[in-house]
């Protein structure tokens, strides 16, 4: 089975791995091709005779996010090839498309800063150049070298804490396994929330991570939305509980890391036992 993967990003190589042991041939459309893998085909974005091929006749996976001006980069140059797929086709979005409250495929899209709205905007884009294109809106994406444990162990302690404020989370690894799964079982729901379903605070799993390994506790500073950046307003002013019908009932996915706080945990330990 091909697998063309639009972007080269922390998940692309997840989930090119992933793909290249499950048996997919691989090819991934990149502007900079920079430490190229083994048996994995690389296209230029702007090599357009090639690359429309792929994306007319190929399952395809998008990474890439909107660009300054709001829009798709990849449906600015390639609308036309995508519309004459037939096979699956895969659009990561994000959770921001939503507001606050308890969160489901069914729940309507109400954004309420800028990165919500250009993620929505990007989503009804590639919906109308294919309408059996695959909506994924992906929580907050963690696993190794990305996490908030990171930092910490550098030396930044400082958590902010907003109460009653809990944050969603999906393990790089489990968003590449139930990418994979979605392919090969031809799935064809149009939405699918990508989550572990378990909301936390990042205060919580940070706090519950230093007590398990005897680290000083993180110190709290309390939320003030005059002196964060907007782009940290725009995750703190949201407040949502990410749920999935369709992992739950109809995918029936089993997650490798669904429980965050254990999930951090053991990426804590292997950046300490590194050191």
């Amino acid at each position: 089975m091909k697998l063309t993967i639009i972007g080269n990003g922390y998940t692309t190589q997840f989930l090119a791995k992933d793909a290249l042991n499950a048996g997919y041939e691989i090819s991934i459309i990149t502007r900079n091709i920079l430490n190229p893998k083994k048996n994995i085909h690389y296209l230029n974005f702007f090599d357009s005779n090639n690359v429309e091929k792929k994306l007319a006749n190929e399952n395809v996976i998008s990474t890439v996010p909107f660009n300054e001006e709001g829009l798709d980069p990849v449906l600015n140059k390639y609308k036309k090839s995508i519309s004459l797929n037939k096979n699956i086709i895969i659009y990561y979005s994000a959770t921001s498309v939503y507001g606050s409250g308890i969160i489901d495929e069914d729940s309507i899209p109400s954004p309420k800063y800028k990165r919500g709205l250009k993620r929505l905007s990007c989503e009804k884009e590639w919906t109308k150049a294919n309408p059996q294109a695959s909506i994924f809106r992906i929580s907050g994406i963690y696993g190794p070298n990305r996490h908030p444990m990171i930092k910490y162990l550098q030396g930044d302690n400082k958590i902010i804490v907003k109460e009653d404020y809990v944050s969603n989370r999906i393990h790089v690894e489990d968003l590449s396994s139930l990418t994979l799964q979605f392919i090969t079982n031809n799935c064809t729901e149009k939405i699918l929330n990508i989550s572990d379903q378990k909301k936390v605070s990042n205060y919580d799993a940070i706090k519950f991570v230093c007590n398990e390994l005897n680290l000083v506790s993180p110190e709290v500073v309390r939320y003030d939305p005059k002196k964060v950046s907007q782009m940290l307003k725009s995750f703190y002013e949201v407040n949502r509980t990410v749920k999935s019908k369709i992992i739950n009932n109809k995918i029936s996915y089993k997650f490798k890391h669904p429980n965050y706080k254990l999930a951090l945990l053991g990426l804590a330990k292997s950046l300490l036992d590194n050191d």
